[in-house]
């Protein structure tokens, strides 16, 4: 009887441990497969003899004319292409070049001006055990990355942008962080976003737009409302964006 008892034993053990290893190698696959792909798109943004971002929009949108834009967050290894689908759903779980994967695609909400003329722009990545997309916007939530970061920046075909972080918070998917639009209540808004947020830069917002980076907090669970949201304010910036 024991030995039926260990055996049986035995077979969960490796059973669980197969499961996990086969989990593993789908995470880092997934991974390394939308590495190469971000790779490949880095080859028609980034002027590697200048050492400076300078997206070449026409090659770009022949991979796929769903990019409206490109997002860097120095630091924090995030420089992808931005795309902005019919739906929120489908870029949730394809690639920018539209193949499955749970890293999904850097997408600008459905709903949102493609020019990024909204009051608030919302732009969403996952976050992901084994790193990769927006996971490292978690590294915002240690004061002294925050301090020693102030800017991401935001290119269109149109214009680019330096954004000047004016707020990190530790948030839910339904809170006053995913206002769009402001109406009669800008200061109102923007003063919520100030007193929830975990750290906070003070700037002249009488007059910008906003952009916010949104991701899962996985200290939850993938599957959880939690979310880490940063948010950025909209500077037209003429000066070439140096790659840290």
């Amino acid at each position: 009887m024991k030995k039926w008892i260990m055996r049986i034993l035995l077979i969960v053990f490796v059973g669980i441990f197969a499961y996990s290893a086969f989990n593993i190698f789908e995470i880092y696959s997934a991974k390394n497969k939308i590495e190469k792909e971000t790779q490949n798109y880095k080859q028609y943004a980034e002027d590697s003899s200048k050492n400076v971002l300078n997206p070449d929009w026409d090659a770009l949108r022949q991979q796929n004319p769903d990019i409206v834009a490109w997002v860097y967050v120095p630091g924090c290894d995030i420089s992808f292409p931005v795309v902005q689908g019919s739906d929120n759903s489908y870029y949730l779980s394809h690639t920018t070049d539209k193949q499955e994967s749970i890293y999904g695609s850097v997408f600008l909400d459905s709903a949102a001006n493609s020019q990024f003329l909204d009051d608030n722009s919302i732009i969403y990545g996952h976050s992901v055990e084994g790193g990769g997309m927006f996971t490292n916007l978690k590294d915002f939530a240690d004061q002294s990355f925050f301090d020693a970061h102030k800017v991401f920046y935001l290119l269109t075909p149109s214009v680019n942008y330096r954004c000047s972080i004016l707020t990190f918070a530790k948030t839910t998917d339904s809170s006053v962080y995913y206002t769009t639009s402001f109406g009669d209540f800008r200061d109102d808004t923007i003063s919520q976003w100030y007193a929830n947020a975990m750290y906070a830069n003070s700037y002249d917002t009488s007059t910008c737009n906003f952009v916010s980076l949104s991701t899962c907090n996985l200290d939850y669970g993938f599957n959880s409302d939690q979310r880490y949201v940063l948010v950025g304010a909209l500077e037209v910036e003429n000066n070439p964006i140096k790659i840290e």
